[in-house]
């Protein structure tokens, strides 16, 4: 009993570290913008900012995001992305909704500027060791 408990113990570890390792080599950038929505009184704009995740890694990666959104150095909105899946060797987009209003806008100016917009927070991403146990990774999102 306890031979099998170190070699599930150490399989685990090692499975955190190839979590770890797929982790570092993600990459996410940003791939565009829409406006979806638009209303003058009261005055805001509805946005999906896309941002492409791309895994080069054998893992597959379910993905999740907590932060904020920054437009430059100001802050726009807190950023929440529920867990999406990211395939071994591939990639997925990530849609971010984002509602300014009047005086966030008055503050960034043109929020069509798409690179200007930038994600702080974490990352976490989680993988199924055997198709059971969750190995879960979390890094800087930044």
């Amino acid at each position: 009993m306890v031979a099998a408990a170190v070699v599930a113990g150490g399989s685990y570890i090692y499975v955190q570290g190839q979590v770890s390792d797929a982790v570092d080599r993600l990459t996410v950038e940003y791939s565009g913008l829409r406006v979806t929505g638009f209303s003058i009184l009261p005055f805001h704009v509805n946005l999906t900012l896309t941002y492409t995740v791309a895994n080069p890694s054998g893992m597959d990666l379910a993905l999740s995001m907590d932060g904020s959104l920054l437009f430059g150095e100001a802050v726009v909105t807190p950023v929440h992305v529920a867990q999406q899946m990211v395939k071994a060797g591939g990639s997925s987009d990530v849609d971010v909704g984002v509602s300014l209003t009047g005086a966030i806008l008055g503050a960034i100016g043109d929020y069509e500027e798409g690179d200007q917009y930038r994600l702080e927070g974490t990352l976490t991403a989680t993988h199924r060791f055997a198709g059971l146990v969750p190995v879960t990774v979390t890094r800087p999102l930044s």
